[in-house]
């Protein structure tokens, strides 16, 4: 995901501050696009640009001071263990929608494995605002992936609790054995965290959307909504004809009905999570791309659903798509949805966009038709390999989302504008102070403070063990690691133990510093001189290198590799040294007169640095 949206409801000073900037920002902008085309009429599409910048700095408004908080759910234990003794296998969700009143209708097929001998109560996530009507369920139903067809379903009691929709079967069901059950539901779609569902009309158009990280999908349907149980999905949308409706995986058919809606039925051979399940209804135009895998052999379409007034910009936005694809398949191995597609289908959001499963929905503002926001794209995009084919176990990990597609904005900028452009990217991202711990955030990432420490930290957490381990190493332990969760789940032990093997000893003292509890970075004083003597190649200096770390805080001494540039008469001479004392004297030998020496020139390291007097 990427949002522009993390000034937290309550911080009025903070979010003053982030909405006065946004107000002046635009009016500067427009500014900056009038004075960049001298000479053009453009006066039209400048009074357009400022009505969507001053709509975004409004909602942003409302947005901060009066939509609920994206904090994640706070799950009983004990009926997180009750879920735990099934495993979602497959959904298939079929969805009317009631425009005028709001509201929509649905039935929910969920077809699972029992993990006990004795499972008779199944707790399935739905919040009150949604109302089941009717429950019923099979045992041992076969081997049918038409849920809808299933046969032999009998009625089930229910109640509904503390956002739990808790059947009780009236049997016991045993390890092994397959079920499905049946739920009947309506109501009215609550908008809370980040925009889990929406009915928005923009542009004279009604759109229907949802947005349902972290825990926010059983406010429109009902599953085991744990990022850990992975299911593959059909999702059955009944729209007004005229209107397209847009989900995961592969379009399988259209079909009119006689109440003057259309049917658009999609079906996912892969395994998802509840959270990137997604929807878009509306008034939209299609276009598409096509992308040719890294070894030749399958050709897969890239889609796009934008809004009418976006088509021709979308055509310059997304053109980059495709060698994207490319790139981070060739980085870290195929893109892992090759058989179905990827797409990208424009929302109701401004400026942010969010990763579902093979159809990223994209803000509105984002389409400009300049390209500016390729890093978004290029972010949304590399979520397919880290957040929806390789999972976090649980929310406690979403650095391995959000950290990985913030890297892999600096990776693309790499594959355009060379090594000096991903390090201005990566330079970008040092905000010069986080806050907490990149993993397990106190909080979730609505919060601005917690936004920076698992985006940009987190990248940082990245670029630093490339620093460590070097290129080679580094891209082999990504795909290793890519290749051995995918379509999975995986936790930040993973990772580190997958790096642990490239390196080829322990990185504990690696992740301690920067992911599990370090919240600082060093600061290092450094002072040298040098001494010429002779030796028997000719004359030769020895720099001497006092380096300290004089930091305060929760990490005492920060283990790094440092580079350390001496620039001398003849050129730049390069070292590495690990530092893992408080205070080290190194010793480096060049054979040209030393001029200057710079500690990490390139910033591989999230620090400070400052350089001091020489002392004996």
């Amino acid at each position: 995901m990427y949002n522009s949206k993390i000034a937290k409801k309550g911080t009025f000073l903070f979010s003053a501050g982030i909405l006065i900037n946004l107000l002046i920002s635009s009016i500067l902008f427009a500014g900056a696009v009038l004075l960049s085309n001298k000479g053009t009429d453009n006066s039209k599409e400048i009074v357009e640009l400022t009505k969507e910048k001053g709509l975004y700095v409004v909602e942003e408004l409302y947005n901060t001071f009066n939509s609920t908080s994206g904090d994640l759910r706070d799950d009983d234990p004990k009926i997180v263990a009750q879920q735990n003794l099934f495993d979602a296998l497959n959904y298939d969700l079929s969805l009317s929608f009631n425009t005028p009143e709001k509201t929509l209708t649905g039935d929910c097929y969920m077809k699972a494995v029992s993990k006990s001998d004795t499972l008779s109560t199944i707790y399935i996530n739905l919040y009150d605002n949604m109302k089941a009507n009717s429950v019923s369920f099979v045992t041992k139903p076969g081997n049918n992936d038409d849920l809808r067809g299933v046969t032999g379903l009998k009625e089930a009691s229910f109640t509904q609790d503390k956002n739990y929709l808790i059947i009780s079967l009236g049997e016991q069901i045993k390890r092994g054995e397959d079920f499905v059950i049946k739920i009947n539901y309506s109501g009215s779609p609550l908008k809370k965290g980040f925009d889990s569902f929406s009915f928005k009309e923009l542009y004279g158009n009604m759109y229907i959307y949802t947005l349902s990280e972290p825990t926010w999908g059983p406010v429109w349907w009902p599953s085991k909504d744990l990022p850990s149980d992975k299911a593959i999905t059909q999702v059955h949308l009944n729209v007004q004809t005229g209107m397209k409706g847009v989900s995961n995986g592969l379009l399988t058919d259209t079909i009119p009905n006689s109440d003057g809606t259309t049917t658009f039925n999609w079906k996912s051979k892969y395994p998802i999570s509840t959270y990137l399940v997604s929807i878009v209804v509306g008034n939209l135009s299609y276009w598409e791309d096509t992308y040719k895998s890294v070894d030749g052999t399958k050709q897969m379409p890239v889609v796009y659903y934008v809004y009418p007034r976006d088509s021709a910009k979308s055509r310059v936005d997304f053109k980059q798509v495709p060698e994207m694809i490319k790139l981070f398949s060739e980085k870290f191995g195929e893109y892992a949805f090759v058989d179905e597609k990827y797409g990208m289908a424009e929302f109701g959001w401004t400026s942010g966009a969010m990763e579902h499963q093979t159809i990223t929905s994209y803000g509105y503002l984002l389409i400009t038709g300049d390209n500016r926001f390729d890093y978004v794209a290029a972010h949304e995009l590399s979520h397919h390999w880290f957040g929806d084919a390789v999972t976090l176990k649980d929310w406690r990990n979403i650095w391995l989302n959000e950290g990985f597609a913030s890297y892999c904005e600096s990776l693309w900028e790499e594959h355009t504008g060379g090594m000096d452009a991903y390090l201005e990217h990566m330079k970008g991202f040092d905000f010069g102070f986080f806050s907490g711990t990149v993993y397990d955030p106190k909080g979730f990432i609505d919060n601005p403070a917690v936004y920076a420490t698992v985006y940009q930290k987190g990248a940082w957490v990245l670029h630093m063990l490339r620093g460590v381990l070097g290129d080679e190493l580094f891209f082999k332990a990504i795909r290793a690691y890519y290749e051995r969760y995918k379509y999975g789940n995986a936790e930040t032990q993973d990772l580190q133990d997958v790096f642990e093997e490239f390196y080829g000893d322990k990185l504990d003292w690696f992740f301690d510093q920067w992911v599990y509890n370090g919240t600082g970075r060093p600061k290092y004083e450094y002072s040298w001189k040098f001494e010429d003597f002779q030796d028997q190649k000719g004359l030769a200096y020895t720099v001497r290198l006092n380096l300290k770390q004089v930091q305060n805080n929760d990490i005492d001494v920060y283990k790094m590799p440092v580079k350390i540039t001496i620039v001398t008469s003849a050129g730049n001479k390069e070292f590495t040294v690990f530092n893992d004392k408080r205070e080290q004297s190194i010793l480096l030998t060049v054979d040209s007169t030393p001029k200057e020496v710079i500690i990490d020139k390139d910033g591989w390291i999230l620090k400070k640095a400052a350089k001091g007097t020489y002392e004996r």
